[in-house]
């Protein structure tokens, strides 16, 4: 139990910022997805078979799970695939509700999302401007425990909206590939 608590401890600690910004990738690769971005870049034959729903699913979770497994590849300590495939299922679930939630939920995590990307972008530029590394250091524990717990706030947005505005039939209706449009 003391090991797990520390595990936790460390990592909110440490610097995940390669890994959020490859959910943040996985993110607007869905969006792009969803919205039949990618419909007149394959052949006939390929696009019959993207159509399918479960297909779909199937891509989005491949997708993130090579997103995972890169950044793990980055890591000193190799990860078990299947810890990674895990992984890949729950941020892919996450996401998924998180844009079957309402619209306040939803624009309130592009905030944070607008904020992250605005913290890495900080930490560069103090990485690269300051010399002194003691001011160095304490500026960027600050950017990557302040990031892990806006991380952790999106977690819990997407949790507090699911159980708030999750419509159920809908979301049944989404993975059976029986939705066309949206409700206006």
């Amino acid at each position: 139990m003391v090991a797990t608590v520390d595990k936790m401890v460390n990592l909110i600690k440490t610097d995940n910022t390669n890994k959020i910004k490859f959910v943040i990738l996985f993110f607007i690769f869905i969006i792009g997805l969803s919205q039949n971005l990618f419909n007149n870049i394959f052949g006939c034959n390929l696009d019959k078979i993207i159509k399918n729903n479960l297909t779909k699913h199937a891509v989005s979770l491949l997708f993130l799970f090579l997103l995972v497994d890169i950044n793990s590849d980055n890591s000193e300590i190799k990860s078990n695939p299947l810890i990674s495939l895990l992984y890949s299922g729950i941020i892919y679930s996450l996401v998924f509700l998180l844009l079957h939630s309402n619209k306040i939920y939803i624009t309130f995590i592009i905030i944070i999302i607008f904020i992250l990307i605005v913290l890495d972008k900080f930490k560069s530029y103090y990485q690269s401007a300051i010399n002194d590394q003691e001011e160095l250091q304490g500026k960027l524990d600050f950017i990557y425990k302040t990031t892990n717990v806006f991380v952790i706030i999106i977690i819990l947005t997407i949790i507090i909206g699911t159980l708030t505005s999750l419509d159920m039939s809908s979301l049944k209706n989404t993975l059976r590939g029986s939705v066309k449009s949206c409700a206006k």
